[in-house]
């Protein structure tokens, strides 16, 4: 079978339980150490954030109100110090995002954030090593490092793509898990989905109207969220060139993440680690984003006034999104859709219309495509 080929010998669960677990063994060291190190330094990662809103839930308070993150309660000595780390943002995740984290919530702040990468590392490598080992690389990617640094939501959404009914991780952060129910809608993640944010609204109907008031009054004053499709002077629309193969998930996955706000510094990109098939091109796509950490490094960094969001954006957008089109615009427009779409389709040019999956080309003796 030739490297890139869409079809992979399924590894044993074994390998897949063992590899997951040497990994996140690895990232819980990481995390204790770099979070102890931020919380030495005054500096809050994203779970801390979730820890303490976790906690003003449970209290019976509201955690989208002003200030309502910088009241930490004083259950016992190891909160002392991530008590004194004040946070200067409103609280924009929304409700699901804060129930997940409801049962760390009386842990020390450094227990559940390692546990929560633990977690989160353990299900992301076992979820995209189901096709084979060789996907484990995305582990080495910036993108799951920064997400893994600052206790992001990217990599357990990246395993609901792989586990539908595990697809209650998308409602944690909207604009990056509604690309990926998009891209692959399913009846299991329609029902988890609706169930895990209808029920807890009918109870506390509230929290929509506060956390939205978070979304559009303060979040683009304090934490841009730019669309890459109208970055560099709209020269981010040729990302829609995912779309020529829009049968495939990976180049709706692509466009619809592109066409969303998000936050440019390298986690949120996590998805598009999706892309890769193949060894070759897993860990070429992992070398491109090194590439692109190192380049802003020696020069994104060199004015210190700078922002950093603003300097290193322009670097984790164009070293993800565009060898994620190039590996994308490689592959045929073939596919299968839901049978609604299926039948529209048959409406446009062949040129436009593409194959649906195990189709004969038109070519004779053409071989069968492979979704």
């Amino acid at each position: 079978m030739k490297d890139g080929d869409a079809r992979h010998a399924s590894p044993a669960l074994r390998s897949r339980v063992l590899l997951a677990c040497v990994i996140a063994t690895i990232c819980a060291v990481l995390t204790w150490y770099q979070h102890s190190y931020f919380i030495a330094h005054g500096v809050a990662p994203d779970s801390l954030n979730l820890w303490r809103a976790a906690n003003v839930l449970a209290d019976g308070r509201n955690p989208w109100a002003g200030g309502a993150l910088n009241t930490v309660p004083d259950i016992d000595g190891a909160r002392m110090a991530e008590a004194r780390v004040r946070l200067t943002e409103p609280l924009y995740y929304p409700l699901p995002a804060i129930l997940f984290w409801i049962p760390l919530a009386r842990l020390p702040f450094l227990v559940a954030s390692t546990i929560f990468n633990m977690l989160a590392t353990f299900l992301f490598v076992f979820a995209i090593t189901r096709e084979g080992l060789y996907r484990a690389w995305a582990c080495g990617s910036v993108p799951f490092m920064i997400a893994l640094r600052f206790g992001q939501w990217s990599p357990l959404i990246v395993v609901a793509w792989v586990y539908p009914w595990l697809s209650a991780f998308l409602l944690a952060k909207p604009n990056v898990g509604l690309p990926v129910y998009i891209a692959r809608p399913s009846r299991a993640a329609t029902i988890v989905c609706s169930l895990v944010l209808v029920l807890p609204t009918v109870v506390a109907p509230w929290w929509v109207r506060d956390w939205l008031h978070n979304i559009r009054n303060d979040m683009g004053q304090t934490t841009p969220h730019p669309v890459p499709l109208l970055m560099f002077g709209g020269a981010g629309c040729a990302l829609l060139l995912a779309l020529l193969r829009w049968r495939r998930r990976e180049a709706r996955l692509l466009a619809c993440l592109a066409s969303l706000p998000q936050l440019p510094y390298w986690a949120d990109q996590l998805p598009l680690m999706l892309i890769p098939r193949g060894r070759r091109e897993m860990q070429g796509m992992m070398l491109v984003t090194l590439v692109g950490f190192v380049c802003w490094v020696q020069f994104g960094r060199s004015d210190p006034n700078r922002d950093t969001i603003d300097s290193i954006r322009p670097f984790s957008i164009v070293f993800t999104y565009v060898p994620a089109l190039f590996l994308v615009l490689r592959r045929k427009n073939v596919g299968d859709l839901p049978p609604v779409f299926e039948r529209f389709s048959v409406r446009l040019p062949s040129s436009i219309r593409g194959h649906a999956a195990g189709e004969a080309l038109d070519e004779p003796g053409a071989k069968r495509a492979i979704s």
